[in-house]
């Protein structure tokens, strides 16, 4: 029998039907995602930032051998479980990851992905090094033979990145993960196949505001000693709003225990055949913390006062005194703050946090030493594995931790501590033609003791309100009547609290300082003590009799800004000590 051409078509249609419905029962599925990121923003110095969560959407129906046989179905084309490949190596970015699925790495799946009571599980969080770089690699299982329709999801979240080993450690540079379909190329397909997952940003911005503490002011080095502080400080804040995060522990909780709606916390909920309790994103173990250190710490220091916490910002967030150094022989001290808030998301991460740290120089009384105390901040924990080793490796694998990175990175000035100085002038003096001068100065700085009678608490203030005990040189400048300045004569020992100077003219010349053997003219002299009294003798040289004798006039510290001159009102203020008499008194 023979067909015509146009007889043969509908039988060949026939047919080819026929072999489709035949092959449907054994062919297989390719499951075909929509793949949709939730990047964050990561700290360039982290060792253990979160990243972005990867949505893997199904687009399409569910496999039915009937209706749809290239549909969606899970598995391999042999009947095997299937692999995805989640790669942090994509865009020429790499980041080793840092975590696991039993510290914070979590994986939710709609009902679509379960197949006899099996879903979708993370069999394998690794790290490996590709041209050089250590990536992370993250293996997640799908079970053979379910059959996920179109809205389907697997969500990866919680996956924390060592970010200062990463491409990202150049602030403002991103990272990207590449999906791959592992054990068999067509068991799922990826649209897109490499996502966006962070961006870097630093960490925090530190500013630091520099004073003079003075040595005549103990405990504080300024006037009061005790009643009140120098205007140095710290400022920490945040680099960007989500920075910083608060880790809620229960008890010690600042305000509220566990985790709540006002934490930062994974999807949680569960959803279809994935989930759980909701969880804090990405497990972590601390808050995020900031260790403040100052160096070239004087021996007039006694010891540093760290506050316990810093004043509340916005209403809501502060920092908290975990832990101090005491100052160390090499002149250095540092405090452990841990940042708390009561509202993580609804204020912390859409605000920009400051906050001020003014740890107190307590000065010694009587101390000597000068010094310029310099401060800077690093984020911190640190430690912990920081390059290519296994997620969770280390003990020391602290969430979040990051990378000691000083900044500033030369640390600042923070104090300057000086010392107080009595200025005085002797308007004439004289050496030379059969005259001398005489010359006294009072360390009058001792103005109580405990030797003192009771009855008698201290001719000016009681106990605790008067001047600190000091001790210092003191130089004599000369300006001649007719050559000017001439130069200088310093005491050959420090000038103790409750004694005097006592020396005459004649004696303070021919120096190498001073090479001038006769003298008439001015001096002025600076005493490295507060509360400098003296007076000049003009006699003879045999001191049989006396042609001038006067008090020097005392010049108000320059140093010392709250007091210049003081008014006749001051008199009786006790809150404004004199550095020096006005030239009025």
């Amino acid at each position: 029998m023979t067909f015509s051409k146009a007889s043969r078509l509908p039988v060949l249609a026939a047919l080819l039907c026929l072999l489709l419905m035949g092959f449907a029962g054994t062919s297989y599925g390719v499951v075909r995602f929509d793949v949709v990121p939730s990047p964050t923003e990561v700290i360039n110095t982290g060792l253990s930032e979160v990243t972005g969560s990867i949505h893997l959407i199904v687009n399409g129906p569910a496999y039915d051998p009937a209706l749809f046989p290239l549909g969606n179905r899970t598995g391999t084309s042999t009947g095997g479980s299937a692999q995805i490949g989640v790669i942090y190596n994509s865009n020429g970015t790499f980041m080793p990851v840092d975590n696991t699925t039993s510290t914070g790495i979590r994986l939710f799946y709609t009902a679509g992905f379960v197949t006899a009571g099996v879903g979708p599980t993370i069999v394998s969080v690794a790290n490996t090094t590709i041209n050089g770089n250590c990536s992370g690699f993250i293996t997640i299982n799908l079970p053979f033979d379910a059959r996920p329709t179109d809205n389907d999801f697997i969500r990866l979240e919680g996956v924390r990145g060592r970010i200062a080993a990463s491409s990202a450690v150049t602030q403002g540079n991103d990272l990207y993960a590449a999906l791959q379909s592992i054990n068999d190329p067509s068991a799922n397909s990826f649209t897109p196949d490499a996502v966006r997952v962070a961006k870097s940003l630093p960490g925090m911005f530190v500013g630091i505001t520099a004073d003079s503490p003075l040595l005549c002011f103990p405990t504080t080095g300024v006037p009061i000693a005790g009643t009140s502080a120098p205007a140095y400080k710290i400022v920490v804040t945040e680099g960007f709003a989500r920075a910083f995060v608060d880790w809620y522990t229960g008890a010690t909780d600042n305000t509220i225990a566990g985790v709540g709606q006002l934490d930062r916390v994974d999807s949680g909920a569960p959803v279809g055949g994935g989930g759980g309790a909701i969880g804090a994103l990405g497990a972590p173990t601390n808050s995020t913390q900031v260790t403040v250190v100052l160096s070239g710490i004087p021996a007039s220091v006694s010891g540093v006062s760290w506050p316990s916490t810093t004043a509340l910002f916005g209403g809501h967030s502060y920092l908290r005194l975990v832990t101090s150094v005491a100052v160390d022989a090499n002149g250095n001290a540092s405090a452990v703050y841990s940042y708390e808030t009561d509202s993580q998301t609804n204020y912390s991460d859409i605000t920009i946090e400051s906050f001020s740290i003014i740890p107190i120089l307590v000065l010694k009384s009587g101390a000597t030493a000068t010094g310029t105390v310099a401060a800077t901040v690093t984020l911190s924990p640190n430690g912990g594995s920081a390059a290519c080793q296994a997620p969770g490796a280390s003990s020391s694998d602290v969430r979040p931790r990051f990378i000691i990175q000083y900044t500033p990175s030369t640390p600042a000035t923070y104090a300057t501590i000086i010392r107080c100085n009595c200025f005085m002038l002797f308007t004439y003096v004289t050496s030379g033609s059969g005259f001398n001068t005489g010359i006294v100065v009072a360390n009058t700085s001792q103005d109580y003791t405990s030797t003192q009678p009771t009855t008698d608490p201290g001719p000016i203030f009681p106990s605790g309100q008067g001047a600190a005990n000091q001790i210092g040189y003191v130089t004599f400048y000369f300006y001649s009547t007719t050559g000017a300045y001439r130069g200088y004569y310093k005491t050959p020992s420090q000038i103790s609290f409750g004694q005097s100077f006592v020396a005459l003219l004649s004696q303070m010349l021919g120096t190498s300082t001073m090479p001038d053997t006769t003298f008439s003219g001015y001096i002025l002299a600076r005493a490295e003590f507060q509360y400098c009294h003296a007076v000049s003798y003009i006699a003879d040289n045999a001191f049989a009799s006396t042609a001038q004798g006067y008090a020097a006039l005392i010049i108000p510290d320059p140093a010392i800004t709250a007091v210049k001159v003081r008014s006749a009102a001051d008199a009786g203020d006790i809150t404004r000590l004199p550095a020096g008499e006005g030239l009025n008194n």
